[in-house]
């Protein structure tokens, strides 16, 4: 490196931001205390952020205009170092600070506080590969409650990211002024299809993951029941009042009876999730069909201020994709939100005491 130059890799400087997300690549960023603007807005021919509105009048806009609210987003930037946390809309709860991944990891984190905790006491000078050998030395309840809860996150981050194109693809249509239905494609399309087959792929594990956790619940062997299809074949008399998920998901259509007497299968909407998982899992691919190759904004407004972005699928009439994804993501997280506080199991956030604090690093910085 002798003698070439050298350019420093600029860092941000500390920062954050607060954003709710809405459906369509629209959104509302906290300005100040309970001030919000909207954006992106058509002025002077370019998109703008707008407004200093309070949040139940952002509420009122967004019905207005037919988008739903997805997640508040709170990132920022803390020494250079960049992080970001999406807070689902869990429909019929009006405090949206502790998602249902929250609450499964959680639950992962109370049981196995109580099974490596006696261990983790035992331990005089611990090396690192100890500590990391207790923690990973799970039982089936806990770790089948943190593949829920990793699977829920999967899905948030897909959703996260799939808001994150609709909006700059939106922002661009403004800019470039492609507003008369022109149909635009880019080399950023393959990051969509990715985070929509990452979405299904997710969904359908925790679908899965969930089966196996209730088979333990009512004294099967989660090892051999690995799907939520093999908990609903295995499910006999005896299990229906065995566990309280369980009797929830019957109530909810999402087990039911099937034609063949005393035997059980998929209900309701969950039956439509597996389906759209299987045809983006096994079937094809999202984006092989020429409909899903390209969007467009489609304007809200009499006006011509606000537009949404519109991406179908498989046809050009056929739903947006980002309106069918939540639809079933707020359908899987208002049912994993309710289970986990009907499982009878401890979903409260754990508090770091003492005596849980192993080892203590000081750093000049």
């Amino acid at each position: 490196m002798d003698g070439q130059p050298v350019r420093w890799i600029p860092r941000l400087k500390d920062g954050e931001s607060f954003y709710l997300h809405f459906s369509g690549g629209i959104r509302a960023g906290r300005i100040l205390d309970d001030r919000w603007a909207i954006e992106p807005v058509l002025s002077h021919s370019r998109p703008a952020s707008f407004g200093n509105f309070a949040r139940t009048d952002i509420w009122k806009i967004g019905h207005f205009l037919g988008v739903t609210p997805i997640a508040f987003q709170h990132a920022g930037w803390n020494n250079g170092s960049y992080y970001s946390n999406w807070i689902p809309i869990v429909p019929g709860q009006s405090n949206h600070m502790i998602g249902a991944s929250d609450l499964w990891r959680n639950i992962s984190s109370r049981i196995g506080d109580e099974r490596r905790g006696p261990r983790l006491d035992a331990l005089k000078d611990a090396s690192h590969e100890e500590l990391a050998a207790i923690i990973d030395d799970q039982q089936p309840d806990e770790r089948l409650a943190q593949f829920i809860a990793l699977s829920l996150r999967g899905m948030d981050i897909s959703v996260e990211e799939i808001a994150a194109f609709y909006h700059e693809q939106l922002v661009d249509l403004m800019a470039t002024d492609r507003l008369e239905n022109d149909r635009v494609s880019g080399t950023l399309d393959q990051v969509l299809n990715t985070h929509v087959h990452s979405f299904f792929m997710h969904a359908g594990a925790a679908r899965d993951y969930l089966g196996s956790f209730i088979a333990l619940k009512v004294g099967e062997d989660p090892g051999k029941i690995d799907s939520f299809k093999s908990l609903c074949k295995k499910l006999r008399t005896r299990h229906l009042d065995a566990d309280p998920m369980l009797a929830e998901l019957i109530t909810r259509g999402l087990i039911k009876e099937s034609k063949q007497k005393g035997q059980w299968q998929t209900g309701d909407w969950m039956w439509d999730l597996t389906e759209l998982r299987n045809t983006f899992t096994h079937r094809r691919p999202y984006g092989s069909r020429h409909a899903e190759h390209s969007g467009m904004a489609v304007q809200l407004s009499a006006a011509g201020q606000f537009y949404r972005y519109r991406r179908p699928f498989e046809t050009n009439a056929g739903e947006d994709i980002l309106d069918l994804i939540v639809r079933q993501y707020q359908r899987v997280i208002k049912l994993f939100h309710c289970l986990a506080e009907i499982s009878g199991l401890n979903s409260d956030m754990p508090v770091i005491t003492d005596d849980d604090i192993i080892e203590v690093r000081m750093s000049n910085e």
